[in-house]
């Protein structure tokens, strides 16, 4: 038989059976102290790490107490609302019992013993008690006693909580350098407008320089130009007219519309007379004198019902005058060409573009721009400078109107491979869910930064951490701290996090966490002290966070999250 070795520690809290001279059952059951309480468990506050319970359940006899033909069977259990956990029992037996193999309580001595038990946690456990059955049995005889109550502080549950990314920015979308230099895409504002004419005329009727494009352009302009912090930089002027009629046979009418265009945004605007306007540089032409491009691209986006047969029979035309032909024959057969369509390629464009250090406020609403072209059907074609194409796409990519976006880069891409296009395509195709070819995208734009963050956000967000450290160091930010803090990189993180200009409380708690880690306590205090004076809300989190177990007992945690 074993013997029970004898422990220092534990109080002894002992069940008497005052059964010296006993030898029957039934003067056990009437001598047998029924409310007694055999052990103690440390510590007091049961925790729950990872899913399981582990406790001490210290059990102490004294000299005399335990009665040398006894067998005792204690079987801890936690009781909680909506279920019972049990654990497996404990056999203790005196000097004189034959036949068992249980750990011996010596008669004489003082006998104590240490158990490691653990339960699984369940939900309910925050309120329960811990208790024990107790059994006494002497030959085949036994009898029970009533349940001891060990602990009644239930199970704190230490949590592995799942930590989302603390800032979750939208992709950064790139405008071209010919037209704004070194400012991020989130600076850069747009202001657009249009007007149409008439069949084979260059005037603009009143009824164009009174629309509701223009009256707006016109409102959004006054406010960047009455904004000191705001620098305009260019405007692109889109010109082209539509290919059917008698048009052909004025060469000059695109010439003319755009003279006529200019006269009237520069008046219209504000800009007339101004520097920017005398500079023989700020006005960027485009002249389209029969938009055939732009007719397919309305016709791709337009209900008429034939409209795959009608594009395909004007690309199939061997020249310039079959195709004109062609075009003519559809017109007759399909007023919604002649009525809705080829009217709209009648046209003149402004893109005045500008940089902002903040986003500007207009009519209450956060806008950086003004584009109506990326709300109302566009006419933009291949022929248009890919500059231009792939802002309006970036414009679009802050609208959150990818489908736009999408078409322009197409085309802008056809013209030339460009890594301003390359990373905006990436964005685009983030949105739709298609990842892999995003992240070809924004690989192939890599040599400027924004694309790697990009790329660098793109694989955090597919959880690959430790691949996205090197892309996010390109524009550190909290988001690098993220990803070295969820790569176990916690040296790293705490030095990005400290020199980082911290504003929420989410961001000290992370430092905190990569403080705690690292087991620098007293960073770990200041940054989660800090934390919960930002957000309440995170002292509550705070206390039940495994990242802070191991301080569970230090005065520094307790003082702050109690």
């Amino acid at each position: 038989m074993r013997k029970l070795s004898l422990l220092t520690s534990g109080v002894i809290l002992m069940l008497s059976f005052l059964m010296v001279g006993c030898n029957t059952m039934k003067k056990l059951e009437r001598e047998a102290i029924e409310t007694a309480v055999v052990g103690k468990v440390s510590p007091q506050q049961l925790t729950a790490v990872d899913g399981m319970v582990n406790f001490n359940y210290n059990v102490a006899f004294a000299p005399k107490q335990f009665y040398k033909k006894l067998i005792l069977k204690v079987t801890p259990k936690m009781q909680y609302p909506g279920g019972e956990e049990a654990m497996q029992p404990l056999y203790f037996q005196g000097e004189k019992v034959r036949g068992t193999d249980y750990p011996v309580v010596e008669y004489k001595g003082n006998t104590m013993a240490t158990y490691n038990l653990s339960f699984p946690y369940r939900d309910g456990m925050q309120k329960g008690i811990l208790i024990a059955d107790i059994e006494a049995i002497m030959g085949n005889k036994s009898v029970d006693f009533t349940p001891a109550i060990l602990n009644t502080n239930g199970v704190k549950e230490w949590k592995s909580y799942v930590y989302s990314l603390p800032s979750n920015p939208n992709a950064i979308p790139l405008f071209t350098e010919t037209f704004v230099k070194d400012v991020p895409a989130t600076g850069v504002g747009v202001v657009s407008g249009y007007v149409l004419f008439p069949l084979a005329q260059s005037a603009i009727t009143d009824a164009q320089k009174k629309s509701t494009v223009m009256s707006q352009a016109t409102k959004v302009m006054k406010e960047v130009l009455a904004n000191k912090d705001a620098k305009i930089t260019n405007m692109i002027m889109y010109v082209s007219s539509s290919p059917e009629g008698p048009e052909r046979l004025n060469k000059n009418l695109t010439t003319n519309r755009f003279k006529a265009a200019k006269t009237f945004f520069e008046k219209d605007l504000g800009l007339a007379n101004t520097p920017m306007a005398k500079d023989a540089k700020f006005i960027v032409s485009n002249l389209v004198n029969e938009n055939w491009d732009g007719l397919y691209l309305l016709l791709d986006d337009s209900n008429i019902k034939n409209k795959a047969a009608i594009v395909k029979d004007l690309k199939a035309a061997s020249n310039l005058a079959k195709r004109e032909a062609v075009l003519e024959s559809y017109i007759k057969t399909v007023p919604e060409l002649k009525d809705v369509v080829l009217p709209v390629l009648r046209r003149a464009d402004f893109f005045i573009f500008y940089t902002v250090p903040a986003v500007m406020q207009v009519e209450d609403q956060a806008t950086a721009y003004y584009v109506p072209q990326l709300q109302e059907t566009s006419v933009l074609s291949a022929q248009t400078d890919i500059n231009l194409l792939n802002d309006l796409a970036a414009s679009a990519i802050q609208n959150k109107d990818y489908r736009k976006a999408k078409k322009l880069l197409e085309s802008a891409a056809v013209i030339k491979d460009q890594p301003e296009v390359f990373n905006n395509l990436g964005i685009v195709y983030q949105n739709e869910g298609n990842n892999a070819q995003a992240q070809n995208m924004y690989t192939k734009a890599s040599i400027k930064k924004e694309a790697k963050y990009n790329l660098g956000m793109l694989l955090l967000q597919q959880k690959e951490y430790s691949k996205a450290i090197p892309y996010l160091k390109e524009m550190p930010n909290i988001n690098l701290a993220y990803a070295q803090l969820m790569a176990n990189d916690n040296r790293a993180a705490l030095s990005t996090l400290k020199s980082l200009n911290l504003t929420s409380g989410y961001e000290y708690y992370m430092m905190a966490i990569a403080a705690a880690r690292l087991k620098d306590t007293q960073t770990m205090a200041v940054a989660l002290q800090k934390a919960i004076q930002l957000d309440s809300q995170l002292k509550e989190k705070a206390r039940t966070d495994k990242e802070f177990y191991p301080y569970a007992q230090e005065t520094i945690y307790l003082n702050i999250v109690d």
